[in-house]
């Protein structure tokens, strides 16, 4: 049975949104957007209660993950690392480190790595910008949540990947949906039966918690997270 509720986190503010200096190499957060993530745990609802956290790899939602869901993360909450969720696009600040580098940072230590492959920082792999290898990963993402027993999964990634993840693109790679902000969150349901797709809606609640706080886009933003 797939889980009852997926919210999806955007990351805080990383350095390279703050400079727009995209050469940063796997951008960490800045002072406001750790900011974020201390409002973000406050904000955050306690129920449903989270049973997992999902991150990117990238640094900038892994401290996301540990700052925001402090609580979580101290109570127990195991926190799962997966390569599918990282952002779109070849930039520094886009590219993940390596396991080794990742496992020698004094916030990551209680992570567990092993489950990134070895190929995981491989733009070829990961980051073509044709909307439809990039639809493709994020159904691969979808399929892997949905595979899961725990019943309120809370998935930290990135701002342009989150539209491919809730299909929020046209055909064209064309975006009419809506901007998240640093540290947003939203909470969506599976599509019965839509196994192989997998697909999510975004459910009334989570769509009654930031009515009138949406910006509608014309077309797609390169947003560079």
């Amino acid at each position: 049975m797939p889980p009852r509720i997926i919210t999806l986190v955007r990351h805080g503010e990383g350095q390279h949104n703050a400079t727009r200096n995209f050469q940063i190499h796997d951008a960490l957060l800045t002072p406001l957007g750790e900011t974020h993530c201390h409002e973000l745990s406050k904000e955050f609802p306690s129920e449903p209660p989270v049973d997992l956290l999902v991150s990117s790899p990238l640094r900038r939602t892994i401290q996301t993950t540990l700052l925001g869901f402090k609580k979580q993360v101290e109570s127990g909450v195991k926190v799962e690392l997966l390569a599918e969720l990282q952002e779109v696009g070849k930039s520094p600040c886009n590219t993940g480190s390596s396991r080794d580098d990742l496992e020698k940072e004094e916030l990551f230590k209680e992570l567990d790595f092993s489950g990134l492959p070895d190929d995981w920082t491989s733009k070829a792999l990961y980051a073509p910008l044709d909307p439809h290898p990039l639809s493709e990963r994020a159904r691969v993402a979808r399929k892997w949540l949905r595979s899961r027993s725990e019943s309120h999964v809370v998935v930290v990634l990135h701002g342009n990947f989150i539209h491919y993840v809730t299909e929020a693109l046209d055909s064209n790679g064309n975006l009419p949906g809506t901007r998240w902000s640093y540290t947003e969150f939203r909470s969506y349901v599976f599509v019965d039966g839509d196994e192989d797709n997998a697909s999510i809606i975004e459910t009334d609640e989570s769509k009654g918690r930031r009515e009138g706080n949406e910006k509608s886009l014309g077309g797609m933003e390169v947003i560079r997270n």
